[in-house]
């Protein structure tokens, strides 16, 4: 495992953000999750995205 922390720049490209999910899967995730951790880095980046977007909406909703 990489023990490097994920610095990141001003925008980051959904592969950098999916390239994260899919460490932070296979480094925190159970034991049996990790043999197949597609579908739980599939979730994170999800959430993620949803999560972003709804701090989009909010920001643009005070201004």
């Amino acid at each position: 495992m990489a023990n490097e922390k994920f610095e990141p720049t001003e925008n980051i490209s959904d592969i950098e953000i999916r390239l994260e999910c899919l460490r932070l899967a296979t480094e925190f995730g159970p034991e049996n999750e990790r043999r197949d951790p597609l579908d739980k880095a599939t979730k994170y980046f999800n959430w993620v995205k949803q999560v972003s977007s709804d701090n989009r909406k909010t920001a643009r909703k005070k201004v």
